[in-house]
């Protein structure tokens, strides 16, 4: 038997080798060689690679200063002046409203509203050069974005059919949209201006930003009040202030469904005086038309925070 397992190895290797064990062979040999060479540049302890890759991208600190805090500011600040300039440019406040028939055009008001806010933007960035930083000149990239124009391309577009929604039509009142948006703005420049105030270091910085953050607010407290005319304070404030006394409050906005439709989402009105103290909370705004199943678009405008500061190795679009 030990005969026979010796022949039938001495006639294996005496086998030539075909073409596709060279192949073999070679790949072998060149995979060996690559992998010596790889292993042959690393240092002790580190893993070894083939070839050359781009290293890992360091990202700077984000350092969050006086400097940041001001340039976040003033692009907040040229967010509006640019929205405002777009509703002006596309006349969106002349129409009518069916949700506010007794509203007119708010086009001279939001013109005046949008002079502070170039004024405000200037002031920030008086302060920021200040500070040895650069200045910001365009609108929040983050506000604008998530913000701004889904509400822009939601109330004038609609929304196109998908695969698994159907299409929404663009606004039933755009009017309405727009007003409500200026008030929300608004509200978001009051509550940002008042953020600032414990973050900043410096009391002119806190001064300026209070000054800004009053004008803003008696902003919002007008276009409230051209909206919800007897909306002064909320219900619950009415009835605090006047125990037993029924104050009757207009209802939210909800335009009627369509047809057999679902009933859309209801629009709430905002009041001139939210609370006693300037709020901090959240500004909702509801807009543009309701999907397949009545649900109009929310969102929630919120003071900046660390995923919309303007830090130092920020910049804006050029062009």
């Amino acid at each position: 038997m030990g005969n026979e397992m010796n022949q039938t190895e001495a006639n294996q290797t005496s086998q030539p080798m075909g073409r596709r064990g060279l192949f073999r062979l070679g790949s072998m040999t060149i995979g060996g060689a690559a992998l010596l060479a790889a292993c042959r540049k690393t240092e002790a302890g580190t893993l070894g690679r083939v070839g050359e890759g781009p290293t890992t991208p360091v990202l700077a600190d984000p350092i969050v200063d006086n400097g940041v805090l001001l340039r976040t500011l003033a692009g907040v600040e040229l967010s509006i002046v640019n929205a405002y300039q777009r509703m002006l440019d596309e006349k969106l406040l002349q129409g009518t409203s069916s949700t506010f028939p007794a509203i007119g055009d708010l086009t001279a008001l939001v013109t005046t509203f949008q002079q502070h806010h170039v004024k405000a933007a200037a002031t920030y960035n008086g302060l920021v050069t200040d500070e040895g930083a650069e200045s910001w000149d365009c609108g929040n990239t983050h506000l604008d974005a998530a913000y701004l124009s889904p509400i822009f391309d939601r109330v004038l577009l609609g929304v196109e059919a998908t695969d698994n929604a159907k299409a929404i039509a663009p606004s039933d009142d755009i009017v309405r949209d727009m007003v409500n948006l200026v008030f929300a703005l608004e509200a978001l420049s009051a509550e940002s201006a008042q953020a600032l105030v414990p973050q900043v270091t410096l009391a002119t910085i806190r001064a300026a930003a209070m000054s800004i953050g009053v004008r803003s607010a008696r902003q919002a407290s007008l276009t409230a009040l051209r909206i919800n005319p007897s909306g002064y304070v909320s219900a619950a404030d009415a009835a605090n202030a006047q125990p037993g006394v029924t104050t009757p409050t207009a209802a939210p906005a909800a335009a009627p469904a369509a047809g057999d439709g679902p009933p859309l989402t209801e629009i709430p009105l905002p009041v001139a005086i939210a609370s006693h103290f300037g709020e901090l909370s959240p500004v909702i705004y509801v807009g543009g038309n309701g999907d397949e199943n009545g649900v109009r678009l929310k969102l929630n405008f919120e003071t900046p925070s660390l995923n919309s500061f303007a830090y130092p190795y920020n910049a804006c679009a050029k062009g």
